[in-house]
This record gives structure tokens, C-alpha cells and sequence, in this order.
């Protein structure tokens, strides 16, 4: 059995719908694992072994849907390679594979920009995934000192978002 995007979908729809922080689905060799409201997750079990399914026949391209081609959409900005993180900061890093968003809404300045002054659990930014938003606070008060994502990059679970130098 494989799981399909209208059952990713189910999983995430569940998750919303429910009082749960995180959730993990493995379906075969399938890992799903969703979190929110500042949950993180554990890390993933050592899959077992699997045997590589034998190889697929060769078969002809198949076009792309109707609506793909009416409809293009503007890709995310490119993930470029995260900066080092300044010695004796404090890096906030993303809770989950997603995209980042600098902002709270298109046209607004963002939450944080270097030099900005944060108190522990100021929002710092959002990272999407499957639309749904999970904001990204600071666990520690001091000074932004960078930011290493821009808006709308790709991110990894543990990518490097903003590094923050701590108070005394």
C-alpha cells in the first residue's frame, strides 16, 4: 500500500481538526510526520531493509494536466547555501521541511531583519507546509545577527533560519 497526496492530505486535515501537537504515519516504507504549535519532531526510526522493487518498463512521457499548463505558478525562491552561524549566537532553526516565510502576509515587512531586537517567543517567521502555517518564535531575548533563509526559501527540517545574539 502507498499513500497518495489526497491521503497526506487525510493526515494533515486529522492533525488540524485534532487537540494533537504532532502526529507520524509510516505506511510501508512511507513516513509522514506533521507537528505544529512549536512541537518538534522526534527523530525518524532506522527503516528497515527494503527490496528495490524490480525496474519499471520504459514507457512514453505523459503530458502534464490541462490545469498545469492554464495555471503557472510562481516557484519559490531557490534554497541557497545557509550562511555559518556567527560564533556564540543562538540559531533558531526550521521545525519542519516547508517554506519559510519572512512575513506575515504578502506586502508586509518582515517579523525580523538583522539588527532587530527579539524577546523570547516573538514570532521570527512561519514555515508552510501543505498550507498549513506554523510559526517560528525565539526561544531566547538579544539581537538578530542573521537571517539565513530569504522569503519564500525552501527549507529542511534543522535549516538554519535567523541566528540571535543572547542578552547577558
Amino acid at each position: 500500500m502507498t499513500l497518495s497526496p489526497a491521503d497526506i492530505k487525510i493526515i494533515v486535515a486529522t492533525l488540524q481538526d485534532s487537540e494533537w501537537d504532532e502526529a507520524e504515519v509510516v505506511v510501508g516504507d512511507v513516513r509522514v510526520a506533521v507537528a505544529r504549535n512549536g512541537a518538534s519532531l522526534g527523530a525518524p526510526a532506522a527503516p528497515a531493509a527494503v527490496p528495490a522493487p524490480p525496474p519499471a518498463p520504459a514507457a512514453a512521457p505523459v503530458p502534464p494536466p490541462p490545469a498545469a499548463l492554464a495555471a503557472p505558478q510562481a516557484a519559490p525562491a531557490p534554497v541557497s547555501e545557509p550562511e555559518v552561524p556567527a560564533e556564540g549566537g543562538h540559531v533558531i532553526t526550521a521545525p519542519s521541511v516547508g517554506v519559510f516565510w519572512r512575513a506575515p502576509e504578502p506586502g508586509a515587512p518582515p517579523f525580523v531583519e538583522v539588527g532587530s531586537k527579539v524577546a523570547a517567543g516573538d514570532t521570527i517567521g512561519i514555515v508552510e507546509v501543505m498550507k498549513l502555517m506554523s510559526n517560528v518564535t525565539a526561544d531566547v531575548a538579544g539581537t538578530v545577527t542573521a537571517v539565513h533563509v530569504e522569503n519564500a526559501g525552501a527549507v529542511e527540517y534543522g535549516t538554519p533560519l535567523v541566528t540571535i545574539r543572547p542578552e547577558n
